[in-house]
C-alpha cells in the first residue's frame, strides 16, 4: 500500500530513543530522531542555528569562566566575564571595555577579585538598579556598582547591621578530650582560657562530635557527657564552638528615670549575670531579653556588662536561664556566608550559610543593607525553611512567593490574607514537591520556574497550581528528550526574544535548547554542538531582543584556548568573523583566533573554497566586498519511523520503502536529503559569483534509489546558508507481505 505522510511540524523536539516505541503519544508525531544544529520555532518548524560571532578571548585558555549579565536598563547593559581572581567588562556591541595603562596602549579594563576557579559556579547574584549583589557560601556578601564604562567598584558589601543569631563562641584554642569512649564524666582540657562557669548546661560541638558540659573545673578544664563521637582527641582551634548562650540568670538595670519609668530606645542598659558568662569577645553581640534587645558596647568583667538598649524592653526584671539569648554575627568566619539572595517585597532576602543552612533573612523592607531583627512590620526578620527531606538553601527565587530551593525539595513562604511577610506574623511556609535543586541557577518563565533537578539531569518547571495558589507542582520538562542532558546540565540560560529558547550547557561540552512555549504547547528540545565545548551561557536582554553569550573551550593550532562567543542570527559559522571592504579583497585578516584551523569563507554571500588560516589570515580565489570567515557546523533533521495505520495494522511492523519526499522551505539555500542535493543553482554566466537562488516552497525529490528497508530520512544544510524546514511530505510503500 501507498501512503503521502506529511510531518507538519516539529514541536515535539528529538525524542529519547527510550520513545521510539511510543507512537501513541502526541509528541511522537511531532518529533523527530534527530534534531542537532538547529531550533524549533514556536511556529513548528525548524531552522538552522545561528552562527557564534567571535568577541574576545577568554583571560585563560585553561581555566573554567563563567559570565554574568549586568543591566541597568535594555540600554546599559553589560556581560561580565569572571574567572579565576578576575571580572572582565563587555559592551552589549561585543566590545571589550579597555583601560589605557600608558599613552596610546589599552589593555582590557579588570577587577581583581578572590573568587576561586574551582568556586565560580556557585555565584549567585541579584541585582537592583546599578547595584549587584554577588553571593557564595565561602566569601562575603559583594556589592558590584557602575559609574562608567570603565568605572567599576567591588566591595565587600557596607552593611548596616547584619542579622544576629544564636552562634554560641569559638575559644581561641585548641581542646583535648581525654578519651574517645561515649558517656559521662570525660575532660576536656583547652590549650589556653576557653570556659566560664555559665557554660555548665551548653554544648560543645564539632565536626560530628557533642557533648555536654556537666561540670566547671577551670577556664581550661570541663567535664562533659559525650554524646556523639568526636573526629579525633584534639580538635584546632576555630574547629569547635560552645553552644547557645551563658547558662544563667540575667538581670538588666536602667540608672536613668524615675519610679516604674521604662527605659527608652537609646538608654545604657547595665547586664549582670549571676555566675561568670561574659567573655571580651562579646563586645558588639546583642542580648535578647524581656522582649527587648540590647547591643553590648562593654565587658566590665565576666558577670557585668554594659549596652544600648535598641529595641525597649516590656520590663526590667531578671530574667533566667534559656529564657534570653545572647547573639551574635549570624554571618562570617566559621559560620560562613549565604550562598543566594533575591529581591521580594521590597527587602533583599538571603539564605543558606554553613551555619545555618535553613534559614532566610530579610533586610528592612526599603533598606536592603540593614538586617537589624525586630517585631515591627517593616523590621528585618529571619525565617526557617525547615521541612521534611530539606538540605542547606541552594536558591531563593520569587515566583508570587519567596522560594527556597534546596538539594532536599522546595519551600514557599508568603504573608497570610495577601499581606506581605512580617515579622511575628502568620507566615505561610509550606513544603512543596521534594525532588530537589542542584548548584545550576534557575531560570524564570513567564510564572514558571526552571531548575535543574538535584543529579544535574532533569529540568523541572515549578509553578503555583491554579486551583491552589499554595500548592505547587514541578513537571519533568526534560523526560521526553532525557538523552540530550544525560551528561548532567552545568548551566541555564533563557532567552525570551526573538524566539522563546531555554539554552542549557551540559557537562560533555555540548548544549541542549529547549523551545519552551506553555500556550502553543511547545516544548521542543535540540542539540547543539560546535568545534570544542560550551564552557558557559548567559542572556543579555537589549533594548529589542535578546543576545545569548558563551564560553566556548576550542583546540586552536594544538593549544587549548577558551573564547568568548556570541549566537548571531546573521551568521552561519561558529567563532565567526565579518568584514567589508568596499573596493573588494582577496585577502581577509583578523583570524589569529584560528590560526592553523580550516575555515568556512562566504564572499559577497557566496560560498567557497574552504582555506587553512595562515599567519592570522587567509586569501580567496577573487576578491570579494563582504565575508563572513568561520568554523563549519551542520544543522540536521533526522525523521522518525512513521506511524501509519493499514488494512492489516501498524506500518511499524512492516518492511518500508520511500519513492518520492517534498520538503516544504522557507528561503532556505543548499539543503540535501541523505546525501543527495536538493536544489542547485542555474549555470549561466557570472552564476558562480552570485548566491544560490533562495527557495520558498515545497521542493520535491524523486528516485532517491532507497530500497526497501527501514526508514531513513536525514535532511542536512551542509553549506554556510540558512535553513527554515517547515514540513516534510513522504510518499511511502508499506509492505505488509
Amino acid at each position: 500500500m501507498k501512503f503521502d505522510s506529511i510531518k507538519t511540524n516539529f514541536t515535539g523536539g528529538e525524542m529519547s530513543p527510550r520513545l521510539y516505541g511510543r507512537t501513541d503519544i502526541d509528541r511522537y508525531q511531532n518529533g523527530a530522531k534527530l534534531l542537532e544544529n538547529v531550533f524549533v520555532l514556536v511556529q513548528g518548524g525548524v531552522i538552522g542555528r545561528y552562527g557564534l560571532r567571535f568577541t574576545q578571548p577568554a583571560k585563560h585558555g585553561d581555566k573554567h569562566a563563567v559570565l554574568i549579565p549586568y543591566v541597568f536598563n535594555r540600554d546599559q547593559a553589560y556581560m561580565l566575564e569572571v574567572g579565576d581572581a578576575y571580572l572582565r567588562v563587555y559592551l552589549q556591541n561585543g566590545a571589550q571595555v579597555q583601560r589605557e595603562v600608558s599613552p596610546g596602549v589599552f589593555a582590557p579594563f579588570e577587577i581583581q577579585t578572590d573568587y576561586a576557579e574551582a568556586d565560580l559556579d556557585s555565584i549567585d547574584y541579584v541585582q537592583s538598579a546599578d547595584t549587584m549583589f554577588l553571593f557564595h557560601d565561602k566569601y562575603p556578601i559583594r556589592r558590584l556598582r557602575r559609574f562608567g564604562d570603565a568605572a567599576w567598584v567591588l566591595e565587600d558589601v557596607p552593611w548596616v547591621t547584619i542579622p544576629s543569631a544564636e552562634v554560641g563562641t569559638r575559644p581561641a584554642a585548641s581542646m583535648t578530650l581525654d578519651s574517645a569512649a561515649l558517656g559521662p564524666g570525660r575532660t576536656i582540657t583547652a590549650s589556653a582560657a576557653a570556659f566560664m562557669p555559665s557554660d555548665v548546661g551548653r554544648e560543645i560541638e564539632t565536626d560530628g562530635g557533642v557533648a555536654m558540659v556537666t561540670a566547671y573545673a577551670s577556664a581550661t578544664s570541663v567535664t562533659v557527657d559525650v554524646l556523639t563521637p568526636f573526629p579525633s582527641l584534639t580538635i584546632p582551634a576555630g574547629e569547635w564552638v560552645i553552644t547557645g548562650s551563658p547558662f544563667t540568670t540575667l538581670t538588666p538595670s536602667w540608672s536613668g528615670g524615675t519610679g516604674n519609668e521604662q527605659p527608652a530606645v537609646g538608654a545604657v542598659i547595665t547586664l549582670t549575670l549571676a555566675i561568670g558568662g561574659w567573655r571580651a569577645d562579646d563586645v558588639g553581640k546583642w542580648v535578647d531579653l524581656n522582649a527587648g534587645l540590647v547591643q553590648i558596647t562593654a565587658v566590665t568583667s565576666s558577670t557585668v556588662a554594659t549596652g544600648e538598649l535598641r529595641k525597649a524592653m516590656s520590663a526590667v526584671v531578671a530574667v533566667p536561664a534559656l529564657a534570653w539569648v545572647l547573639m551574635g554575627d549570624a554571618w562570617g568566619g566559621a559560620n560562613g556566608y549565604p550562598r543566594t539572595g533575591t529581591f521580594y517585597e521590597q527587602r533583599l532576602w538571603t539564605g543558606g550559610s554553613r551555619q545555618f543552612p535553613l534559614t532566610m533573612w530579610g533586610s528592612r523592607i526599603g533598606e536592603y543593607l540593614n538586617f537589624e531583627l525586630g517585631s515591627e512590620s517593616d523590621d528585618a526578620i529571619s525565617l526557617s525553611a525547615a521541612s521534611e527531606n530539606q538540605d542547606a538553601i541552594t536558591h531563593l527565587t520569587a515566583l508570587g512567593s519567596l522560594i527556597a530551593l534546596s538539594a532536599g525539595g522546595a519551600v514557599t513562604a508568603r504573608g497570610t490574607d495577601d499581606s506581605a511577610i512580617a515579622p511575628n506574623a502568620k507566615n505561610k511556609v509550606k513544603a512543596q514537591p521534594n525532588f530537589g535543586c542542584s548548584r545550576v541557577s534557575p531560570e524564570r518563565i513567564g510564572n514558571e520556574l526552571m531548575y535543574v533537578q538535584r543529579g544535574a539531569t532533569k529540568i523541572r518547571a515549578l509553578s503555583a497550581d491554579r486551583v491552589d495558589a499554595d500548592q505547587f507542582a514541578a513537571p519533568d520538562i526534560t523526560v521526553l528528550s532525557e538523552h540530550l542532558v544525560a551528561a548532567g546540565i552545568t548551566g541555564l540560560a533563557y532567552q525570551s526574544e526573538p524566539e522563546p529558547f531555554l539554552f542549557a550547557t551540559t557537562a560533555d561540552g555540548r548544549m541542549a535548547v529547549c523551545t519552551f512555549d506553555r500556550d502553543q504547547d511547545v516544548i521542543a528540545w535540540t542539540g547543539q554542538k560546535t568545534e570544542g565545548k560550551f564552557d558557559a551561557v548567559a542572556v543579555l536582554p537589549t533594548e529589542t531582543s535578546s543576545q545569548v553569550w558563551v564560553i566556548v573551550a576550542r583546540e586552536v593550532n594544538g593549544q587549548q584556548v577558551r573564547y568568548v562567543e556570541r549566537f548571531d542570527p546573521d551568521l552561519c559559522t561558529d567563532s565567526a568573523i565579518t568584514g567589508n571592504n568596499p573596493a573588494g579583497a582577496a585577502t581577509w585578516d583578523g583570524l589569529t583566533h584560528l590560526e592553523g584551523m580550516t575555515v568556512k569563507v562566504k564572499a559577497d554571500g557566496v560560498e567557497l573554497l574552504d582555506r587553512v588560516v595562515s599567519g592570522g589570515s587567509i586569501t580567496i580565489e577573487r576578491p570579494a566586498k563582504s565575508i563572513e570567515i568561520g568554523l563549519k557546523f551542520v544543522p540536521r533533521v533526522s525523521l522518525l519511523r512513521p506511524a501509519l495505520q493499514t488494512q492489516v495494522g501498524t506500518s511499524q511492523s512492516s518492511a518500508i520503502s520511500v519513492s518520492a519526499i517534498t520538503c516544504r522551505f522557507l528561503e532556505t539555500t543548499g539543503t540535501t536529503v541523505n546525501g543527495q542535493v536538493l536544489q542547485g543553482r542555474k549555470m549561466g554566466l557570472g552564476a558562480l559569483d552570485r548566491p544560490p537562488p533562495v527557495i520558498t516552497g515545497d521542493v520535491p525529490i524523486e528516485s532517491l534509489g532507497w530500497g526497501t528497508g527501514d526508514f531513513n530520512i536525514e535532511i542536512e544544510q551542509t553549506q554556510p546558508y540558512h535553513f527554515h524546514l517547515q514540513a516534510v511530505i513522504t510518499t511511502i510503500t508499506v509492505n505488509n507481505g
